[in-house]
């Protein structure tokens, strides 16, 4: 039930943006259209995929530094 939901959102968006590929482009074959989607969502999760790595390495970086302060101040008592 959840995946159904999941797939129908996703299909409004591809549909959403062939449309909006089909106004603002002169390009008419389904088939270019169908491109254009995939490789617009493709390179938007490989943006993403790459913000998520980039803030975990932040945090990760963070925690350790936090530890670190940590670790010296009970060595310290």
């Amino acid at each position: 039930m959840e995946e159904e939901e999941i797939i129908r959102r996703a299909a409004k968006l591809i549909n959403d943006r062939i449309k909006e590929y089909q106004e603002n482009y002169a390009v008419r074959d389904k088939q270019d259209l169908l491109s254009m989607c995939v490789l617009h969502y493709a390179t938007s999760a490989l943006k993403a995929d790459k913000k998520v790595t980039s803030d975990d390495s932040e945090v990760t970086d963070k925690v350790y530094h936090l530890d670190h302060i940590l670790s010296d101040f009970f060595s310290k008592q």
